[in-house]
């Protein structure tokens, strides 16, 4: 019997929480055949889902990595603004200090990742944050010859660095058109540049408590309307938006509830603060409801009457919207960025415009008044899940591009 192909995955997010991205890794992961597949992944920080990993026989490793301190002492002088209104100065500090991150970030982290490399010895190597976040990863894959799949799950800003780092590249994986149509404005071109939808397993995605039991834990009546947003607290995520929208909703809808489920981001701290003060001035009181972090999203997810997504930034995915078709429920979600990928309007969910409370509340109205409407939404909508987005089909996919990328490197 033929020894397993090694694979390494490098996750390299950060801020405390586990995003999406770890997410639709772990899924990807626990796909694979671990007969033929072994996988290992190297992680910046601790994680939660560590002992899930574990569970699926993966070989854990960890990376330091030093940061520049995005505030400094200079920010406060009159003389750093007055330079950096002068187009070429603000240019030249940009450059700077991407060298100084290139040295002081990447390089030492990159050794790291070179240890790791000759550690576990991987076939191959798949780093899940794009050549940005992985830029270290990829050139220590780069020095070492060992061929490297860069999946890209954002809106990037590229530099000289990752287009000169992205032909060295084995292949590049966008999770969705407009991302790939993001990478090629921005110069970020590949002859083996695939698009491969991230998947949800519905089998792990599985509520275990009753609506009831859920909406009694926070105090929600059980025939109350109650709609939510599900992702970790930080500012691109849009929750600001939604606290604002629950504030409209509520003239409509009086008996209506509005849920945030998800931890704060290490970088959304005062957002957060934000948001209870804005709930507070809005007197929503105990129509808002916080959870913090949970485990047990697919419980609130079958809670809710309307799932609701909010980010205020072009969404490269949203596997949250994913995780309420797959419960049968009616999204609503913004439409930017690869979302319209997931949505046609008005058959598998519902598109609004980012940033903008009336036209989400008014959404959000018309589904709770639509009992009808909710069900066959979800219904249609959970069909196209669970064919689209399968992790059979994903995993499936992925295979092949190993194969193909592992075939190329043998020859060469």
């Amino acid at each position: 019997m033929n020894d397993p192909i090694r694979v390494l995955v490098v996750e390299a997010s950060s801020g405390g929480v586990v995003g999406g991205s770890l997410t639709g890794l772990y899924h990807m992961i626990r796909g694979f055949d671990r007969s033929r597949y072994h996988f290992g992944v190297a992680l910046y920080e601790k994680k939660p889902i560590e002992p899930n990993l574990e569970a699926l026989g993966v070989s854990l490793f960890k990376l330091g990595r030093r940061r520049l301190p995005k505030e400094h002492v200079l920010q406060s002088t009159n003389a750093y603004h007055a330079v950096r209104r002068a187009p070429w100065l603000r240019s030249v500090m940009h450059e700077s200090r991407r060298v100084a991150a290139t040295a002081i970030e990447d390089l030492p982290t990159a050794w790291q990742c070179a240890r790791v490399l000759r550690r576990f010895r991987p076939h191959l190597v798949h780093v899940g944050n794009g050549l940005r976040a992985n830029f270290d990863a990829l050139l220590a894959c780069a020095a070492l010859g060992v061929p490297a799949v860069c999946h890209v799950k954002g809106f990037e800003k590229y530099s000289w660095r990752e287009r000169w780092l992205a032909p060295r590249i084995a292949a590049i994986v966008s999770m969705t058109e407009a991302v790939r149509d993001h990478c090629t404005r921005h110069g970020i071109v590949h002859p083996r540049h695939v698009v491969i939808y991230d998947a949800l397993d519905p089998h792990d995605f599985v509520p275990t408590r009753s609506a009831e039991d859920v909406r009694a834990e926070f105090g929600i009546p059980c025939g109350a309307p109650l709609v939510g947003v599900v992702g970790n607290i930080q500012e691109w995520k849009g929750q600001l938006v939604f606290v604002e929208a629950l504030h409209e909703l509520l003239r409509e809808v009086p008996a209506a509830y509005g849920i945030l489920i998800g931890g704060v981001h290490r970088a959304g701290e005062e957002y957060f603060r934000r948001i209870l003060q804005r709930a507070a001035e809005l007197g929503l009181g105990q129509r808002l409801v916080v959870t913090g972090f949970r485990a047990d999203v697919a419980n609130f997810v079958r809670a809710l009457d309307v799932v609701v997504h909010t980010s205020v930034r072009p969404e490269p995915f949203g596997r949250v919207i994913l995780e309420g078709m797959m419960c049968g429920k009616p999204v609503i979600a913004t439409a930017a960025g690869g979302v319209p990928e997931l949505i046609e309007h008005g058959k598998t969910g519902f598109l609004v415009p980012p940033g903008q409370p009336l036209p989400l509340a008014q959404a959000i109205a018309a589904l709770l008044g639509n009992e009808d409407a909710r069900r066959s939404v979800g219904a249609e909508a959970k069909a196209w899940a669970e064919q689209r987005f399968s992790l059979e089909r994903h995993v499936g996919e992925m295979a092949a591009l190993y194969r193909a990328v592992l075939e190329e490197n043998r020859h060469s």
